[in-house]
């Protein structure tokens, strides 16, 4: 197995990233950064190079030979258009939810599954996987880190099981995450926005349906099921514009009285902190995740 689609799609993000970022501030597509004293804005819909890069990558490797790809490429052109579409007119949690969950039978059926049974549960779990990496988020490098060490860790597993298509979404995904992480790291230069992280999910998930990689794959998504279970049992489902935002105070960060509870919560009601420790605690949580899934792999 190559290295080439890691390091194509961590050269054209890096590359394309920037413009990117340029064209969306210049037409005023920009949010706030909450967590800076300053409420400094920064380019929204940066994630937009990492979907660029990753399809091109991964088309690339359809047209010589590996087949297989052609359904979770459709899957994720599907995903990021929504994020971008998502940012423009804020689709409904209901909207979203249908969305996922038909794309998640589509690719179910494209990559061999079948039965009512293997789409109901598919197509449950392709929404889930998607919503949660959209969820965990909020901090500069939060979503795209998680998501970089998610993909090293499915990339790993891949290679254990000698699952070579897998290992092409994955090590794609890890690619362009990591190049993404350069700008998007504290103090982060541009957000990856919906686009960004809708198609974390989708392509992880493809890679795990893709190879049979259930095991590793569900540790792999342990911290984000941690993150949503504590996010739906605290608030219930809620919208970025409900939740109260974290303060920041002397460049720490608390989380205010009686508000929802998250994976990044957790480490904050223990004590203030700054939001590259917050940030730094949330991936060591998922790169033991990662670890375990790997050892999964040796093991077995």
């Amino acid at each position: 197995m190559s290295l080439l689609p890691f390091l194509a799609a961590f050269a054209l993000t890096f590359i394309v990233t920037p413009p990117v970022a340029r064209f969306f501030f210049n037409r005023g597509v920009v949010g706030v950064d909450l967590h800076k004293e300053g409420k400094i804005k920064v380019s929204e819909l940066g994630g937009a190079s990492v979907f660029f890069s990753v399809i091109v990558v991964l088309t690339y490797h359809y047209f010589i030979g590996v087949g297989e790809l052609l359904f979770p490429i459709l899957a994720l052109i599907v995903i990021g258009t929504l994020g971008i579409i998502d940012h423009y007119t804020r689709l409904t949690a209901v909207q979203k939810i249908a969305s996922f969950y038909v794309i998640g039978v589509f690719l179910a059926w494209g990559l061999g599954y079948r039965g009512a049974a293997a789409y109901l549960v598919i197509g449950f779990l392709f929404m889930a996987a998607v919503n949660f990496t959209n969820m965990l988020a909020g901090f500069n490098g939060l979503e795209i880190g998680t998501g970089a060490i998610a993909s090293t860790g499915i990339m790993v597993a891949s290679y254990l099981a000698g699952e070579s298509r897998s290992f092409i979404i994955a090590s794609t995904m890890a690619g362009a995450l990591l190049a993404f992480l350069y700008y998007n790291r504290f103090p982060a230069s541009v957000f990856p926005g919906d686009v960004g992280t809708l198609i974390i999910g989708a392509a992880l998930s493809s890679a795990i349906l893709l190879g049979r990689l259930y095991v590793p794959g569900l540790l792999i998504f342990t911290p984000y099921i941690v993150d949503a279970v504590l996010k739906f049992t605290s608030a219930g489902v809620m919208t970025r514009e409900t939740q109260k935002p974290t303060e920041v105070r002397g460049g720490k960060l608390y989380i205010p009285k009686d508000t929802n509870l998250s994976l990044a919560r957790i480490f904050l009601r223990q004590k203030a902190m700054s939001e590259r420790e917050v940030v730094r605690r949330v991936w060591a949580v998922e790169a033991f995740f990662a670890v375990l899934a790997v050892a999964y792999g040796v093991i077995f």
